[in-house]
């Protein structure tokens, strides 16, 4: 090659270098940025799941201290419990299964109480259905250890999903 033609070649050669190299930068810069919004939004996210999770285990104590079948139809919706597994259908695949288990178990504690209340009799939900439904307290059971299994996930999978 003549030597007239080489100083542009390289002049233009280091400059596409340049380009190549900047864009290279800034693809993996918006990479990583990506992924750190991700590892944030799923931060927020297993909290607030979290959070519905912790608010959710007050739901069997207010169902136990009803006194009229009204106040027990009033609470058929275990909505924080229902908050966190939407959340878990969303975010975190991992959890489902337990979370729609849990959900369960608070359905059939509802259904528990609720097939066992009479009005007529002054005492709380609670201690209605462990009078009157002999099946109360495997349900009460069967809810504890779903909640215990939903709780010990939560903290096992929490490593994963927090570390922005």
């Amino acid at each position: 090659m003549e030597r007239e033609n080489l100083a542009p070649i390289i002049s233009a050669s280091a400059a596409l270098a340049g380009v190549l190299i900047s864009q290279a930068v800034t693809f993996l810069r918006s990479s990583l940025d990506k992924k750190h919004d991700r590892n944030k939004l799923l931060r927020q996210k297993y909290e607030e799941m979290m959070f519905h999770f912790t608010a959710s285990l007050q739901y069997t104590k207010n169902l136990d201290s009803c006194t009229t079948k009204a106040e027990v139809l009033a609470l058929s919706q275990a909505v924080d419990a229902r908050k966190a597994l939407s959340l878990c259908l969303l975010y975190f695949p991992d959890l489902v299964d337990a979370s729609n288990a849990y959900v369960q178990g608070q359905v059939m504690y509802f259904v528990s109480l609720v097939t066992a209340y009479k009005d007529h009799i002054p005492f709380n939900a609670g201690s209605q259905a462990l009078v009157h439904d002999p099946q109360h307290q495997a349900v009460s059971d069967d809810l504890n250890r779903k909640k215990i299994y939903y709780e010990n996930l939560i903290v096992s999978k929490a490593k994963y999903y927090t570390k922005a």
